[in-house]
């Protein structure tokens, strides 16, 4: 998957654990993305990151936000789910830290019940995913998109 945790060696995705499991990962979201940015998301502090990549390889940190843990909790499919929707069932199934056979059945069984709880993690994301000029967009029925701001919603380069 292109959009998973990028792997240094060949690209693949994956998560990379430090010393202290600390899980990092990182994503170079093409098309949401400049090229030569990388988005980092450091899932222990809940934090992500962006940094630019001058043409010799030297990072600049261009912005930085914390997130809440259930903010945490649905970013992360999302982002790996870009450029395509991630469906409810995905998004609930890592809220709740659910198997998805499981988070299906809860659906199934309590549909409002997971949808309310869905919704109010979706909705601490907006302000934050913002400064990085993206939205969240309900897809009726079917799950939520992570897209770029349209150019005039965007917020101005700070440099």
């Amino acid at each position: 998957m292109q959009n998973s945790a990028y792997e240094a060696q060949d690209g693949e995705g994956h998560a990379v654990t430090s010393d202290n499991q600390e899980a990092l990962l990182n994503l170079t979201l093409e098309g949401l993305l400049p090229a030569n940015h990388e988005l980092v998301l450091n899932l222990a502090e809940r934090s992500v990151t962006l940094f630019s990549y001058a043409s010799d390889g030297k990072p600049t940190l261009v912005e930085q936000k914390r997130f809440s843990p259930n903010g945490m909790l649905v970013l992360v499919p999302l982002l790996q789910a870009y450029p395509k929707y991630c469906h409810h069932e995905v998004l609930i199934a890592s809220l709740f830290s659910l198997p998805l056979d499981e988070a299906y059945q809860q659906m199934r069984e309590m549909p409002s019940l997971s949808i309310r709880a869905l919704r109010r993690a979706i909705s601490s994301l907006p302000p934050r995913l913002r400064v990085f000029g993206w939205r969240v967009r309900s897809i009726r029925g079917a799950g939520y998109l992570i897209e770029a701001l349209p150019a005039e919603q965007a917020p101005t380069a700070t440099s």
